[in-house]
């Protein structure tokens, strides 16, 4: 009897132990973030070949480790990152976020993207660009029909309207 009660009490402290121990998650990095600028030889803009960077870079952090991006353009016209992909993130370092894209099919290797946290915001920095995230309480609004007319111009043409 005394080997059960022992036994029983032994699993349940190494699952309480397990329930505890899961990964903690920075509060500050959850929620809705979009881009700003971006900035490419030293000159920042808020816009990509006519459509709102706000429009196209808008992810959500989810305190579970997972990212949905939540492109505004309409996924016929611009593949949206969620199809076909699970996102997930980790801080690998303090105030370095680590997301990883991982292709569902198979077809494509994982791929991965470092976040620096600075100043409040989230940047991507790559070959001396930049794109700069703020965090909002609600993602901007935006005409989504001239949004996707020039979605499609660029991916079309490579012109805007």
């Amino acid at each position: 009897m005394k080997k059960s009660i022992m036994f029983a009490l032994a699993a349940l402290l190494m699952l309480i132990s397990l329930v505890s121990c899961g990964e903690k998650r920075d509060p500050k990095y959850i929620g809705k973030w979009e881009a700003t600028g971006l900035t490419v030889n030293g000159e920042t803009t808020e816009q990509f070949l006519g459509i709102p960077l706000g429009a196209l870079f808008r992810f959500e952090i989810e305190d579970n480790g997972k990212v949905t991006w939540k492109s505004a353009v309409n996924n016929d016209i611009i593949n949206n990152a969620n199809e076909n992909t699970e996102i997930k993130w980790k801080e690998i370092e303090a105030d370095v976020l680590q997301f990883t894209v991982k292709d569902l099919t198979g077809k494509n290797e994982p791929e991965t993207m470092n976040l620096k946290y600075r100043d409040g915001k989230l940047v991507v920095e790559e070959n001396g660009s930049s794109i700069d995230l703020a965090k909002v309480d609600e993602f901007s609004e935006i005409d989504s029909d001239a949004l996707n007319a020039a979605a499609s111009a660029i991916q079309n043409f490579g012109i805007t309207q």
